[in-house]
């Protein structure tokens, strides 16, 4: 008896290895410079198409408004992702924030103005005189009066957020974002022209995701998560923008619809989405640099990092 059961006991199978454990999610939060948006759409659908977890991330998506403090939150610890443009991030590297531009949704910068359609104006240049409601003292106005000669010419007044003045008044010039200001005056049923600052030269990468500077080890997959939400929301905008409207009770489906045609050549432009090039980036700091917003001699070496696989 006591033979068989040593027989027994030799010839039972081992026990099965146990299995090994999933390693835990890294947790993000992206810190967004406005509101929820189409502008993040490709964002919204990293989350909810699941792209960011199969990576292995959980991301938090946390909105913004006016002057959010993204690039500070990310300085500071309090986000692991931030939403910024080429600009403002070159801007505040100067100031002692750092952070790294490392994937840019939108190739064109989508600012500019935004003119009646019967106003005769075509073009930036055909503006010689009058008045324009813009951010006054921002780095685009201060661009756009050096760069077209407005100094005397064109009075620069402040933007109040909304397109009601603009409405009453033919004559009316005011600053536009691609995603904003031209689908809301169309709603309203206003023929508008968008002239785009990017033909006077302001052409700052927008939409940038930045990361902390250095770079952590799971920057690139968070990347390359990124890039293949946003090329799965240009292919089906739905399910993002279904959120996006949940989130913003300001957006309806015709607002979605016009804002999310509107930005598409602005998110690919000439080089393909979430590309970038050296002379973009050092274009941008050269005429910081002319606007005495960054110091003499700057350029933006090391403020950028293409992490596409």
């Amino acid at each position: 008896m006591i033979l068989l059961m040593t027989v027994l006991a030799c010839s039972r199978p081992p026990e099965p290895a146990p299995a090994p454990e999933e390693p835990a999610p890294i947790s993000v939060r992206l810190a967004l410079n406005w509101f929820p948006e189409p502008e993040f759409g490709g964002f919204y659908e990293g989350v909810l198409g699941g792209h960011y977890q199969r990576a292995g991330f959980e991301v938090e998506l946390i909105p913004g408004g006016p002057g959010a403090p993204t690039l500070e939150l990310l300085s500071a610890g309090r986000a692991e992702a931030a939403i910024s443009a080429a600009d403002d991030l070159l801007v505040k590297r100067s100031r002692g924030v750092r952070a790294l531009g490392v994937w840019p949704a939108f190739q064109l910068a989508p600012s500019g103005l935004m003119v009646h359609a019967e106003s005769g104006i075509r073009s930036l240049e055909d503006i010689r005189s009058g008045t324009v409601a813009i951010e006054v003292g921002s780095p685009m106005q201060s661009f756009l009066w050096r760069e077209l000669g407005w100094e005397g010419r064109v009075t620069a007044v402040p933007y109040g957020g909304s397109v009601g003045p603009f409405l009453a008044d033919p004559e009316a010039i005011q600053q536009a974002y691609i995603t904003s200001e031209p689908c809301a005056a169309r709603a309203r049923g206003a023929e508008i022209r968008f002239l785009r600052a990017a033909e006077a030269g302001w052409n700052p990468y927008g939409v940038l995701l930045a990361l902390p500077d250095p770079p952590p080890d799971w920057a690139p997959a968070f990347v390359a998560a990124t890039e293949a939400a946003w090329r799965a929301y240009l292919a089906d905008p739905s399910r993002a923008n279904a959120r996006i409207a949940e989130l913003n009770d300001q957006l309806d489906p015709e607002l979605l619809g016009c804002i999310t045609e509107a930005q598409r050549d602005f998110l690919t432009g000439a080089d393909g989405l979430g590309a970038m090039r050296a002379e973009r980036w050092e274009a941008m700091a050269r005429t910081l640099v002319d606007l005495e917003l960054l110091p003499a001699g700057s350029g933006a070496e090391g403020a950028w990092r293409s992490l596409t696989p």
